[in-house]
């Protein structure tokens, strides 16, 4: 038990986060006319969003559809790079706190 809540304390859970957003990214289909939307700018019905299709255009851009990506939304190959960086940094982290907590339990 005491080794679990020492893995759980370890885990970066936005790594986690973001790294489920970016594989759901993977498998929706980005060509369809419906899509499920979190955006609360949308759903109250006002169209303009400036975060709006940012996760389309990941969605094109895992796709290889680079011109529907740009289109979509021109910062969405750039927002899916410096989500990529975040996991990676924060991954880092993760290890090296890992070993830290290592050191700590056998010295």
């Amino acid at each position: 038990m005491m080794k679990l809540r020492s893995v759980l304390k370890i885990i970066e859970w936005e790594a986690v986060l973001w790294l489920v957003g970016l594989i759901y990214l993977l498998f929706i289909n980005p060509y369809a006319s419906q899509h499920f939307t979190l955006c609360p700018f949308d759903n109250l019905g006002i169209t303009f969003c400036p975060g709006c299709g940012l996760g389309r255009s990941i969605s094109f851009f895992y796709q290889g559809d680079l011109i529907h990506s740009i289109k979509t939304h021109p910062l969405g190959i750039i927002a899916f790079g410096l989500i990529s960086i975040r996991i990676i940094r924060l991954v880092i982290k993760m290890i090296n706190n890992y070993h830290k907590s290592e050191e700590v339990l056998y010295g």
